[in-house]
């Protein structure tokens, strides 16, 4: 497996809380992220309320799009969610699908660092479980995003529909290069196993309602994701 180590931070983590301490995209800094690869759209000149508003919108958005669907949801449910008049969210927000479209443009980017620092381990096995752990907990600290992006692809238009897609065909792409890499002479379908593979760790967030553990237990289940996967492929820990 190639390593990008020169071009990408290289890192690894063992445990949830060990990434969640590292992880970058919460609470105001998120905001102001979604804020600076935005601006252009957004009229409110003043980050610091342009980022309360974001915040407001997409909380009121992952709390009533699961309820009645994002395409029935209307700018008004949002109003009376929020607080904010019509013409506050028509400064923050251009249009109801350009939520769905910063949405996808923040799971974009998440997906996008973890697959870039796993394939930037050395070792394959590291990169394996970086890649396993990495998309794991980040859709669990970023739940309703990542759901609203599975559910909600088709609200998207064409073009970032095709975009959307193309973020899970990345993460099978890297699995299987990483398993093609662990078990380079094998006769087992890889693709299969990583699209299997995928299907359980997406698994956590699409269906919640089936997961009501304490946060602990995600450790747990990283690693029996692991386990399967070595066991998919007959990898042998030595």
């Amino acid at each position: 497996m190639s390593s990008l180590a020169s071009e990408e931070k290289s890192y690894t983590f063992s445990s949830f809380n060990e990434f969640e301490e590292s992880f970058e995209y919460k609470g105001e800094r998120l905001y102001s992220m979604i804020f600076e690869r935005n601006k252009e759209n957004i009229k409110v000149s003043k980050e610091k309320f342009a980022v309360r508003n974001l915040e407001k919108i997409f909380d009121a958005t992952f709390l009533i799009s699961p309820k009645i669907g994002f395409e029935a949801m209307s700018l008004r449910d949002l109003s009376a969610e929020t607080g904010l008049s019509m013409g506050g969210l028509y400064s923050s927000i251009a249009s109801k699908e350009a939520i769905a479209i910063m949405v996808k443009d923040v799971v974009a980017v998440i997906c996008g660092e973890i697959v870039k620092t796993s394939m930037a381990q050395q070792n394959p096995l590291d990169a394996l479980r970086n890649l396993v752990r990495g998309y794991l907990f980040a859709s669990t600290l970023m739940q309703p995003w990542f759901n609203f992006l599975y559910f909600e692809t088709k609200s998207l238009p064409p073009l970032e529909q095709v975009a959307s897609k193309n973020l899970e065909l990345e993460q099978v792409n890297a699995l299987v290069t990483i398993l093609k890499s662990l078990k380079p002479d094998s006769d087992i379908d890889i693709e299969f196993v990583s699209t299997m593979a995928l299907s359980l760790i997406q698994e956590r967030y699409v269906k919640p309602w089936k997961h009501h553990e304490p946060l602990t237990t995600i450790d747990k289940y990283a690693e029996d994701c692991l386990s399967l996967i070595y066991k998919s492929i007959d990898y042998q820990l030595s």
